[in-house]
């Protein structure tokens, strides 16, 4: 069979004679030839389970499948759930009287839930029919043949005028072909699944199409299947021979594009030994026959060729109807029908009647699950149709992301699902999800738009069979203009003040996180702290427990506090940003009396130092009072090692705060912060020399291996956190400062440095396209940009140990403008996408006598944060020479 798409579905419309009698229980009976046909409606049954039984005088019979095709019944359902029940006139349980008159009942019997209480609807049908000297019945299961059964009458001689005499002949043998000829009795033929049934005036043979006798056919390129026999009656001293046939084809049905070809041999070898005359033929469906005018009323045609009579359906007609499979996992559909054939011949004297009921199933033809997308981004939810189904289609389940609900617990959640029916008989599901829903992934590409995503399974069965199959889906929605939450913060004096704007979304959702230290009540509670719907803002004092201490200065130290923002329940970062500030204390101080106090924070670049286990020269005196971030020393100038020199009219006091790991584990790593106290005529000062992370390095010859550097942009002014190469292209605001960073990467030789010959932007990746602008020039900041680039020091922590191995540098946005006098050039305002080149050189520490390695740049207001600008001018191996370069990195 070739394939075919199917077109416009329609309904299916069961036709029912005007002259079928109806029940008072609404069951339909109608006589239609040789077979009675009864229709339970769907809606009397309403899914409940439903036994069928064939009723007579004496016996009330429940019909199984085997039953049925044996004695004479076929029983069929549709997709709108109405039972279908035929049965043949000469079935086994049929009231016959004379072979003209039939009755047939039928029992249905449903049970209904939940009390599982029985109902029961009888029917009885009364028909009138003349048969031919042979009828043949080919229904869906079975096949039937009746023959008139012409036992001869016999008289005397017509001298003595003696009366008629008929023989009391007995059914003896059976003789099957199969076609070899095989010797049965009735009861054995009756055991196997056939039915043999005779009246004074008829022979009735029936077989299921599955019985083993019987043998298939082939005929003008149709495969009959084929029950041929021959009946032998006996009395005492006389036989007579009966002969009876069945064959009804089994193929012969093709589709091409949207129409179904049926053929049937005009003359079936098996059923006839000459040429015959046909004197009628009909065409019909469901077992009814139709008029000229309703078949062309429907399309259908019926023409004839020199060896078949063919029939052609259009698919879709409305006698037929569609069925849901699965194949592969996927929704398929196919068109059922079943279209009738009769036909009336004359072969000599005696007229066959032959009757074919033949259902068709077209291939099955995907019928891929449509979703119809009706979501409003603004009114924040899914709102989506999925359809077209059958009416077979149940949906049976959604899973939401890894979350699988029924559809009862899907409408008990509150998500909106509804089924529609639609005219063309098929229906769809209505699907509303709200955004908030927690299996809804939000992601966002950028600051002002946020998509939202949820991903789908809806779970169906067919019915009646309860094959399953799912059709999966991704939603997404955008919404632009929102309001993102934002954050930041300022120092002031000692405290650092951190505020949160929730923006557009719920401040439950929002989470704040001080270094990696989550705000919970009992955190909250140690600071001062405000919140409303709108925004949050908190006070940390600088000695605090979620502060990091970078360094310690002879005015003070340099602290930093880490703030990410996210909303907890996507698990999405909004902000994560580090604030670090100088504040400006005193961490010694000495008194009149002789005392001298110091408070020392514990440094990030020393993250394994435990504040108790610092000491004075003296290493019995431990702090006075310590934490796990400060320790806190109060001792006299008389003890703990305290030293004493003069100088001129004033008298300095001087110790020394120390930490030495174990030598076994770090024997290189020394910590020393020195304090001095001077006395002048009733004056004291305090001085704090330095307060350093020293790491004594080993000495080691220059590094003659391959030096590499590397362009890094921070994501933060302290320079902690770097991008890396999957996260460009890198997005950033106007007016928002970039901090850069040159470093060495592998080399461990102290005597080796890192000198910027030159550094510029470009809008391409080529370092050499236009236009250019210069942000290092020679080594220096470019003195014709008014937003001159700032150099930042480099002081060793965790990850520096080596100084002279970076350079840092900020460079203001501004400073990418293109003076070419044209305002309404996008490049005139700020270039949107641009790219950082550098020139590197590698210079020797020692080449300073000459001014070949180091250059001291002139000192402005943008690099007195520096305290000098050392860049190499040329060196011993000038030729280490390499160029870095980074980017895009995007502004909006």
């Amino acid at each position: 069979m070739e394939c075919f798409e199917i077109g416009a579905l329609w309904v299916m419309v069961t036709i029912i004679s005007i002259h079928a009698d109806t029940s008072a229980d609404g069951i339909q009976a109608e006589c239609l030839g040789n077979i009675v046909q009864f229709i339970l409606p769907g809606s009397l049954s309403a899914g409940s389970p439903l036994e069928v039984y064939a009723v007579n005088n004496t016996q009330t019979v429940l019909l199984t499948p085997h039953l049925a095709a044996q004695c004479g019944y076929t029983q069929k359902s549709d997709p709108w759930g109405n039972t279908i029940v035929s049965a043949s006139l000469q079935s086994c349980f049929a009231e016959n009287q004379a072979d003209k008159e039939f009755g047939i009942t039928m029992q249905f019997k449903l049970y209904e839930f939940p009390k599982l209480s029985e109902k029961v609807h009888k029917v009885f049908k009364s028909c009138s029919h003349t048969m031919t000297s042979r009828e043949i019945l080919c229904e869906t299961n079975f096949m039937e043949v009746s023959v008139r059964n012409a036992i001869p009458e016999i008289k005397t001689a017509p001298v003595k005028q003696w009366p008629t005499v008929i023989p009391n002949l007995q059914l003896w043998k059976i003789l099957l072909y199969t076609p070899g000829e095989k010797a049965f009795d009735k009861e054995t033929l009756q055991a196997m699944g056939y039915n043999v049934y005779s009246s004074p005036t008829r022979l009735v043979m029936r077989s299921p199409y599955n019985t083993a006798e019987n043998f298939v056919q082939h005929v003008d390129g149709v495969d009959i299947m084929v029950f041929k026999s021959v009946v032998l009656f006996r009395d005492r001293w006389m036989m007579t021979i009966v002969e009876s046939a069945a064959a009804c084809p089994i193929s012969g049905a093709s589709v091409v594009d949207q129409m179904i070809s049926w053929h049937v041999p005009r003359h079936i070898s098996p059923l006839v030994s000459s040429e015959v005359e046909i004197l009628e033929v009909h065409m019909g469906v469901n077992g009814r026959t139709l008029t000229p005018e309703e078949m062309s009323s429907r399309n259908y045609a019926m023409t004839f060729t020199e060896s078949h009579i063919v029939i052609k359906i259009p698919i879709g007609a409305p006698d037929g109807y569609y069925k849901s499979h699965v194949l592969k996992g996927q929704y398929h559909v196919s068109y059922n029908i079943e279209p009738m054939l009769e036909l009336l011949w004359k072969e000599g004297l005696d007229k066959t009647t032959y009757k074919v009921l033949f259902p068709i199933t077209t291939p099955l033809t995907p019928w891929p699950p449509q979703v119809t997308d009706y979501t409003q981004p603004k009114q924040k939810v899914f709102d989506i149709l999925l359809g077209y189904f059958l009416p077979d289609v149940e949906l049976l389940n959604i899973t939401f992301g890894s979350e699988l609900l029924t559809v009862s617990e899907v409408i008990n959640k509150g998500i909106g699902l509804q089924e529609h029916g639609l005219p063309n008989d098929t229906k769809a599901f209505a699907l509303q999800v709200s955004f908030s829903e927690p299996h809804v992934q939000i992601m966002s590409f950028r600051p002002d738009v946020r998509t939202y995503t949820l991903s789908l399974v809806f779970g169906f069965i067919i019915l009646p069979e309860h094959t399953s199959f799912s059709h999966s889906m991704e939603l997404e929605a955008s919404i632009t203009d929102i309001v993102l939450p934002n954050a930041g913060g300022s120092c002031e004096q000692d405290q650092f003040k951190i505020y949160v704007k929730y923006g557009s979304t719920p401040s439950s959702q929002i989470k704040i996180k001080l270094r990696n230290m989550e705000l919970n009540d009992e955190i909250l509670q140690q600071y001062k702290h405000h919140s409303n719907e709108t925004h949050f803002y908190i006070i940390v004092p600088f000695l605090a427990p979620v502060v990091a201490f970078e360094s310690v200065q002879l005015t003070g130290v340099m602290a930093r506090i880490d703030v990410e923002v996210y909303d907890s329940l996507h698990n999405w970062s909004f902000k994560e940003f580090s604030l670090a500030c100088p504040f400006f204390i005193k961490l010694s101080e000495c008194f009149s009396n002789g005392t001298i106090t110091v408070v020392l924070p514990k440094l990030e670049s020393v993250p394994h130092l435990l504040p108790g286990e610092l000491s004075l020269r003296d290493p019995t005196c431990k702090p006075f009072y310590n934490q796990d971030y400060f320790a806190y020393f109060r001792f006299d100038v008389t003890t703990c090692g305290t030293t004493r020199k003069f100088v001129g009219e004033t008298m300095i006091y001087e110790n020394e705060v120390t930490w030495k790991r174990n030598e076994t584990l770090l024997p290189e790593q020394e910590y020393r912060f020195v304090v001095s106290c001077v006395y002048i005529a009733n004056a004291t000062q305090s001085m704090i020399f330095h307060a350093v992370s020293h790491f004594k390095q080993p000495h080691a010859d220059v590094g003659k291996g391959e030096l590499t550097v590397s362009l890094k942009l921070s994501k933060d002014m302290v320079y902690r956190l770097f991008y890396h190469d999957g996260d460009y292209p890198v997005l950033k605001f106007l007016k928002q400062p970039l901090y850069f960073e040159v470093g060495m990467d592998h080399s461990r030789d102290s005597r080796v440095a890192v000198g910027l010959e030159n550094c510029w932007a470009t809008l391409t990746k080529d370092k050499e396209s236009k236009p250019r602008w210069d942000l290092i020039v020679d080594g220096c900041a470019n003195p014709k940009d008014p937003e001159q680039t700032i150099f930042h020091p480099v002081i060793p922590d965790d990850r520096v140990d080596i100084p002279d191995h970076f350079k840092r540098f900020e460079v203001k946005t501004f400073s990418f403008k293109e003076d070419d006098g044209s305002s309404e050039s996008e490049d005139a305002t700020l270039a949107r996408r641009v790219f950082v080149h550098c020139d590197v050189v590698i210079c020797h520490v020692e080449n300073t006598a000459d001014g070949r390695c180091y250059k001291q740049c002139a000192v402005t207001q943008d690099t007195i944060k520096s305290s000098s600008n050392r860049v190499r001018r040329s060196s011993s191996f000038s030729e280490v020479l390499q160029h870095v370069s980074i980017g895009p990195i995007l502004f909006i």
